[in-house]
């Protein structure tokens, strides 16, 4: 399991990867259905959301508290993405709503401790701040990657 320094060099670089096509898209296409019944401000804002989630769990990790509040439970991702997708904003301003979001996130992982990163040493579980970044970082950019940029490719066509 990756460092400190390598798990956010994954994730930034996944950002890089998922968001430079974005730039060249239009108002108009954010709104187009594509993934499912979402659009592209849907799944954006759906990001944001687990981006200032997981922004606030970095918080409380960093003060040694469990990462998620008592009483919220994180398992019904559907229920969870559905909310998020709700607060969509439209058009390019999705975008600045998504940067704003991934720029907290990212702050707040490069705060986290060193000793945060890696493998557990009893039983080799990913320690809590390479799981704080896959899940909602790196591992999201990977689940969106291919259908993203199935999606703009069919645009060209």
């Amino acid at each position: 399991m990756a460092d400190k320094s390598t798990a956010i060099h994954d994730l930034m670089r996944g950002c890089e990867q998922f968001r430079a096509p974005l730039e060249a898209l239009d108002d108009g296409a954010y709104g187009e259905t594509w993934l499912g019944e979402w659009n592209l401000s849907q799944l954006l804002a759906h990001m944001a959301g687990w981006y200032r989630e997981m922004t606030a769990a970095i918080a409380r990790t960093s003060r040694g508290e469990r990462p998620t509040p008592a009483g919220v439970d994180y398992s019904d991702a559907d229920a969870w993405n559905a909310t998020f997708a709700t607060k969509a904003e439209a058009g390019r301003s999705a975008l600045a709503d998504f940067d704003a979001a991934y720029a907290g996130y990212l702050a707040a992982a490069r705060g986290l401790p060193e000793e945060l990163f890696g493998l557990a040493a009893e039983g080799g579980r990913p320690l809590i701040g390479n799981r704080l970044l896959q899940g909602a970082g790196t591992g999201h950019f990977e689940e969106h990657q291919a259908e993203l940029t199935a999606w703009i490719e069919s645009r060209r066509e």
